[in-house]
């Protein structure tokens, strides 16, 4: 079966207003990103520092036009009632310098700050060392009434994917990480130990 999927955005304005409409459109979000913080819970300078790396060419003034927008996604999450996020990340994102050991250091106390203050988020982390079906790489699956999609980023651009049978092996995917990644007290602990560990480097 062939992958259908919405067209591709002809530009960064584009990418943007499509991310936000299915942020702002879905009751819950479920987040699967293995090696980077979800763009939705990064720093400025976090964000700053993951889009330079992914895309060198990128001109100043759109890498800041795409951190500024991450940093101000969050608040979606309080503009509906029952609006919840979970995301899962792999445990080297604790530990990935991205952008330099301050850098990490503040992204992680953002994230723990955010999981304070917003009771609607969990993040959960993903120990290192299994083999599971998100191997293949980040997506997240947001649900709204009409149905469900998936979002997925990747080196040529985004790709949404409405079609309920090729969404499913994404929402499987998603339950099994879910299934394996450590409980949120468990997983606050672990992001704790890692920004002590930076701190104290």
């Amino acid at each position: 079966m062939s992958l259908t999927a919405a067209p591709e955005p002809a530009s960064l304005d584009e990418h943007l207003d499509r991310l936000l409409a299915l942020e702002e459109s879905a009751d819950h979000i479920h987040g699967w990103h293995p090696t980077l913080m979800p763009g939705m819970l990064q720093t400025a300078d976090y964000a700053r520092a993951t889009i330079r790396a992914s895309a060198p060419a990128l001109p100043p003034h759109d890498v800041e036009k795409r951190a500024t927008g991450r940093t101000v996604r969050i608040d979606t999450l309080g503009r509906a009632a029952g609006r919840t996020a979970r995301f899962v990340i792999g445990e080297n994102v604790l530990t990935q310098p991205v952008g330099g050991p301050a850098t990490l250091a503040a992204q992680l106390d953002h994230l723990m700050t955010l999981l304070a203050l917003r009771p609607t988020l969990e993040v959960r982390v993903l120990p290192q060392g299994q083999a599971h079906p998100g191997l293949y790489g980040p997506f997240t699956v947001y649900r709204s009434r009409p149905g469900r999609s998936v979002f997925i980023e990747h080196l040529a651009g985004t790709t949404v994917i409405n079609t309920p049978e090729q969404a499913l092996s994404f929402i499987h995917a998603s339950d099994n990480v879910g299934e394996r990644a450590a409980s949120p007290v468990d997983s606050l602990r672990m992001i704790e130990a890692a920004r002590k560990r930076l701190t104290h480097a």
